[in-house]
């Protein structure tokens, strides 16, 4: 049950800051996370644990936890890893997709299509999917360290979008990138994976987050 909780406590809390309803620097506060978040103090604080080992959450010793702080050139330089990396990534996949991965992320799409209309503006739903999908490239790419180092740079550049009000796109937008990218990994094409990839990634973040800085909170658009 602990896990369970430790678990939920994780994905609420990660949620928050990568949307930041939680913004930049503000101290997170034990009691009031308790009763938000619905667990007991062990299952909180495995949760910050796993957060600040992401890099979302910092210590602020004897005053607890905060949400990591960040400038505007760290948020860019963050973007521009996570890119490169993903690139790299979607290549390998398409060099080394198993029949299983494939069935995989044919089932992934058949669900998008399914979730789809019931789930517009539903901001939760869009960054889960988003998030699975990547996740499932990076697990065709056969990559353990991959997968490992991806969650932690995903939350990381999401919430570099909505500290610096960046409009974001949304899965129905994305549908058609998807598609092309599970085709070039079906057919192991690097290069059209990578090229994919990176037509996803690349959506001006880089210079917008450097021109107009943290802002608070992002709205979605």
């Amino acid at each position: 049950m602990s896990k369970r909780k430790s678990d939920e406590a994780y994905g609420e809390l990660r949620r928050r800051i990568m949307l930041a309803e939680l913004p930049p620097n503000s101290l997170l506060d034990e009691k009031t996370l308790l009763a938000s978040l619905d667990c007991g103090r062990t299952p909180l604080r495995e949760a910050i644990l796993r957060l600040a080992q992401e890099g979302l959450v910092t210590s602020m010793g004897r005053r607890g936890y905060a949400v990591a702080g960040a400038t505007p050139e760290d948020l860019q330089r963050g973007y521009e890893l996570r890119r490169e990396m993903e690139c790299f990534i979607a290549g390998l996949a398409a060099e080394r997709r198993t029949p299983e991965d494939m069935e995989r992320l044919d089932a992934f799409l058949a669900k998008v299509q399914s979730e789809m209309e019931s789930s517009e503006g539903d901001v939760t739903w869009e960054l889960a999917i988003d998030e699975e999908f990547h996740g499932l490239v990076a697990r065709a790419s056969g990559n353990k360290f991959a997968q490992r180092y991806l969650a932690s740079l995903y939350g990381l550049s999401v919430r570099s979008l909505y500290v610096s009000q960046v409009p974001i796109t949304f899965v129905r937008e994305e549908l058609d990138t998807y598609r092309q990218l599970i085709d070039a990994i079906r057919m192991y094409d690097a290069a059209a994976a990578r090229a994919a990839m990176a037509a996803h990634l690349t959506v001006s973040p880089i210079k917008a987050i450097a021109q107009k800085g943290l802002r608070g909170k992002a709205k979605v658009s």
